[in-house]
């Protein structure tokens, strides 16, 4: 555990520049629709959280809707690269980054109004620590995003092939990932570990029940639910597609089938 926590403590996301700035569209939509997913949520004057703010692109969106914003994470390279990325935003004074540990959040309880953690939880050693953290330093909202399962593109990203790409890795990774998923189901497994290469690190896309139970046992009550994007792979000329489908992503037929899931939960 500790190991892991050392290497994500000098991981750099450059979230920004391999996918914000993405020259694939389909993966510049897909996370710019898993962060305005959460980002919506936070108000005006509201004292917010970004649990593993990363390099603070969705600290900044939220800061931007008017809600102050303190954005953590365990890596030193991404709270810099936040600092400057608020900097030529133009709102360095109006968010507030420091180094920390989401399993163990430097914050008395009932800190916030809301607290978000988007794609970050399925990184730690104990997910069920960092979800009960959450629940500890927010009076009453949290918003948790996390990566799932039953969506084409997730199936190929566990299969270890690229969604936003043509070619031969791409195409095997789906049925490779979808065999994986198969499995898992049927080890009752939470979900399917993507991994990375050469290290420790877990990447878990988990099926959508298990999230709901695990909201339930963190003493959270689920409040609404939706995809964070439908999205399909492979091909540019999709997109007006995974468009329209995210018009109508909080309907239950088209929940559960997000590449990535944002939960809106309360407190008990």
């Amino acid at each position: 555990m500790e190991n892991l926590k050392e290497f994500y403590s000098q991981y750099a996301d450059q979230i920004i520049s391999k996918r914000f700035q993405s020259p694939y569209p389909l993966r510049r939509h897909a996370h710019l629709a898993q962060y305005d997913a959460v980002a919506k949520h936070a108000v005006n004057g509201a004292q917010v959280l970004d649990a593993g703010c990363g390099e603070g692109v969705l600290s900044v969106m939220m800061t931007l809707r008017g809600a102050a914003v303190t954005g953590i994470d365990l890596s030193e390279p991404n709270i810099e690269a936040a600092k400057n990325y608020a900097k030529d935003s133009g709102i360095p004074s109006s968010v507030h980054f420091q180094v920390g540990d989401a399993e163990n959040l430097p914050f008395p309880d009932s800190s916030f109004d809301l607290v978000v953690s988007s794609h970050v939880l399925e990184h730690l050693p104990d997910f069920d620590k960092g979800l009960s953290e959450v629940m500890r330093v927010t009076k009453k909202r949290a918003i948790i995003a996390i990566p799932t399962i039953l969506n084409p593109a997730s199936m190929v990203q566990v299969g270890h092939g690229w969604y936003y790409l043509k070619g031969i890795r791409s195409f095997t990774g789906l049925p490779v990932g979808m065999f994986k998923t198969v499995i898992a189901f049927l080890l009752n497994k939470e979900g399917v570990d993507e991994g990375y290469v050469g290290t420790d690190a877990t990447h878990i896309f988990r099926f959508p029940w298990v999230m709901k139970k695990k909201i339930e046992k963190a003493g959270f009550h689920l409040v609404s639910y939706e995809a964070s994007s439908v999205m399909l792979p492979y091909f540019n000329f999709l997109l007006p597609l995974v468009r329209f489908l995210d018009k109508h992503k909080t309907r239950p037929c088209l929940r559960n089938f997000g590449y990535g899931t944002t939960y809106i939960v309360e407190k008990n």
